[in-house]
């Protein structure tokens, strides 16, 4: 039997179609080109029985640019839908009619969306709209609450109902998809592809940015925060707890990229600009921040990529919000939550940096989002779903 003939998963008997299957990869963000770049190496490995096309939706222009080259990767279709002050509703709808035509014209038979970004959403909607089956990378994380984060945890509940197979990351992100109601079979426990993406980085060349050479040896903390539920007076009260540790703490430096949100930008600089120690800088390229997380000492952070990066890496994180879809972090002891509050801050910083005993035993845990195998067992998913011979069995992950 020709090893080019394919299965679609819809169940109800569907027909046997010649050809290599070819699955649509839609990423419009820094973190999904990051993370779904090791997914698209492995579906284009020698010996893949699927192709892959990679499809950008452009929704962070600026930013993908420098994420592609960082990944070496370039999107086979470019779609630039960006446009200024745009809003989740606006691009949302932009999405949906221009994957709609790519989809028309390219004919996938499967598409990967990852996350919970707004691309992710209007990807998923697309392919169902389409009867394209849909693959959920980082399935099942909740915050149990649309306010926090959002728009993402609408994004990833809507993505939710339209996925045909549900990457789950970890056990805790499987069990919320059983709660929901989601067939035991659709789901299979993968890991996270970050830490797929942090092993195959390559950490070993100098600094990009040269202004990470000037920051002096000696303990360093990098700071990021962007979210939305934290911009105004919590993104303030981010930025006295810094003030306040580098005053309480006098051989730490912190490394603060600015996130390109204007409004995020101006409260930095304001408050932080001519604060000593405190070193603000342009967002850094991947491997530039791969290298300042393993020469950190603590990371405080509102990102849900850097809940992954940290312990991936054997560095601890206060994560910078009142809830995370990423409790695992949590519950083995790499991360603490605590939120906005500067006394908070601040005391859980100084207990990570005075305090040997505490730091010792964040930075040995083991980490919770896998082990770097991830990519293989989704495309190995692929393959049993949509290929009528697979010659290895899928690999299953026990976390």
């Amino acid at each position: 039997m020709s090893r080019s003939r394919w299965l679609t998963p819809m169940r109800g008997g569907a027909p046997v179609v010649q050809g290599t299957p070819n699955v649509a990869v839609i990423v419009g963000t820094r973190p999904e080109v990051i993370k779904m770049a090791p997914v698209v190496r492995a579906l284009r490995a020698a010996n893949s029985r699927l192709s892959c096309t990679l499809v950008s939706t452009g929704q962070h222009r600026d930013l993908l640019v420098r994420a592609f080259d960082d990944v070496g990767l370039v999107p086979d279709i470019e779609l630039s839908l960006m446009t200024e002050n745009q809003s989740p509703s606006g691009f949302v709808a932009r999405a949906i009619s221009a994957l709609d035509d790519t989809f028309a014209q390219t004919k996938p038979h499967a598409v990967l969306v990852q996350g919970d970004t707004s691309s992710a959403c209007a990807g998923a909607m697309a392919a169902t709209w389409r009867s394209i089956p849909v693959g959920h990378v980082e399935a099942g994380l909740r915050s149990f609450n649309f306010q926090e984060p959002f728009p993402e945890e609408f994004h990833r509940r809507v993505v939710g109902v339209a996925a045909q197979w549900h990457f789950a990351p970890t056990p805790e992100s499987r069990d919320n998809l059983l709660r929901e109601g989601v067939p035991m079979h659709r789901i299979f426990m993968t890991g996270n592809t970050i830490v797929d993406a942090v092993k195959q980085m390559d950490v070993s060349r100098p600094y990009e940015n040269p202004a990470l050479d000037r920051v002096p040896e000696g303990r360093l903390a990098l700071v990021t925060a962007h979210r939305r539920e934290n911009q105004g007076e919590s993104m303030r009260d981010i930025a006295r707890a810094v003030k306040r540790l580098v005053s309480a703490v006098p051989d730490l430096q912190v490394v603060l990229p600015l996130h390109p949100n204007p409004n995020v930008r101006g409260l930095f600089q304001k408050e932080l600009g001519s604060v000593e120690r405190v070193h603000l800088l342009e967002p850094l390229s991947y491997p530039d921040l791969l290298k300042v997380l393993h020469r950190s000492t603590i990371i405080l952070s509102d990102s849900g990529g850097l809940q992954e990066e940290a312990p991936s890496v054997g560095r601890p994180i206060l994560i910078l919000r009142e809830r995370t879809e990423r409790p695992e972090v949590v519950q083995v002891g790499a991360g603490i939550l605590v939120g906005t509050d500067p006394d908070l801050i601040v005391k859980e910083a100084l207990a990570i940096l005075c305090d040997p005993v505490v730091y010792d035993r964040m930075v040995t845990v083991p980490n919770p989002f896998g082990d770097g195998k991830a990519s293989e067992r989704i495309v190995d998913i692929l393959e049993s779903s949509l290929c009528e011979e697979v010659d290895s069995p899928v690999m299953s992950m026990v976390l």
